[in-house]
């Protein structure tokens, strides 16, 4: 957890008596809209002379209201939770969220949110949806708060070139490999931690050492192929390296499982055990199954050429006219 002035709770009733400006979402990936509206609530706390509160759930309802479809996040709980700390508000509020939770009557939990958290103003995004059935939206918000004395604005969702900005629309973006569209929409380069296990060695064998990444299993992956990244190794003393980034199932040697390998760049160091965050930066290519390892050696080579490429270009784009 990063150090922030982010007072945290995981009950309503733990939070001191104070008046509040809420906002309550699921936030995975904290991406430019959450942060829009997060924004608006920090804000709105400052004119009032309130304290700035979000609540969030964990974990993701869908993984408790859907446990046979793996959910695909765009940030791990621990990653989510030190994004919407950054963020700037007060409090952050983690609820526990079960299916007992799920099945609590919209009204109920508008009443203990009143009680616990004394809201001056409230803040969610259009499709925000809680309670029983997911009942409860804006609107019975809006209604509770005009009978109990707080108001309720509810943020349309932030749309872009014809698109909304949205976290459903970031995985879609992700399946299809566009990195530059889910880092716009993120504010940020979408990344990857886990840490560094012993694989099949075979690209060291191909003259290309990668790091093995062993990820949360319910983490969204990109679409297969090859990525220009930039790679960090955390708590670590090496700053964050070039690298190329490989998703796939490795056709070429028949394989099964999809896997994440980092090579970085001018590197010569070991990296097993090491906690390693990747951060996509352009894709390259779709993977592609080869006749020989020698033809994937090759390629790999060509790969190298465009990565550096793609890095020498950001970084003249980066710098000032």
């Amino acid at each position: 957890m990063i150090e922030t002035g982010t007072s945290f709770y995981s009950d309503l009733g733990a939070l001191p008596r104070a008046q509040r400006v809420v906002t309550i979402g699921n936030f995975d990936g904290v991406h430019r809209g959450h942060q829009f509206l997060i924004g608006c609530v920090i804000a709105d706390a400052r004119k009032r002379g309130a304290r700035s509160l979000v609540i969030t759930f964990e974990p993701h309802p869908s993984a408790v209201l859907r446990p046979d479809v793996t959910f695909q996040r765009l940030t791990t709980s621990i990653e989510k939770q030190n994004l919407l700390a950054a963020s700037g508000a007060d409090e952050l509020l983690i609820l526990p969220f079960t299916r007992r939770f799920a099945e609590q009557e919209p009204v109920d939990f508008l009443r203990r949110l009143r009680e616990c958290a004394t809201p001056a103003a409230t803040f969610v995004g259009e499709g925000f949806r809680f309670g029983r059935d997911r009942a409860g939206d804006g609107e019975t918000i809006r209604e509770f708060g005009m009978v109990h004395g707080f108001e309720t604005t509810v943020i349309t969702r932030l749309r872009e070139n014809g698109g909304v900005i949205s976290s459903s629309s970031i995985r879609n973006a992700l399946a299809r490999g566009d990195i530059a569209a889910a880092n716009d929409w993120l504010g940020r380069r979408y990344r990857l931690r886990g840490s560094v296990e012993h694989g099949a060695a075979r690209g060291r064998e191909l003259g290309f050492p990668t790091a093995n990444l062993m990820l949360d299993e319910s983490v969204c992956l990109p679409a297969d192929g090859i990525y220009a990244a930039h790679a960090r190794v955390v708590d670590g003393d090496i700053g964050m390296r070039q690298a190329i980034v490989y998703v796939g199932a490795r056709p070429t040697f028949a394989g099964d499982d999809r896997l994440v390998e980092a090579y970085i760049l001018d590197f010569n160091g070991d990296l097993y055990t090491s906690e390693l965050e990747v951060e996509f930066a352009q894709f390259i290519r779709a993977d592609a199954k080869f006749d020989s390892p020698e033809a994937l050696a090759a390629q790999m080579a060509r790969d190298e050429i465009a990565a550096r490429a793609a890095f020498a270009e950001q970084t003249g784009a980066a710098r000032p006219a």
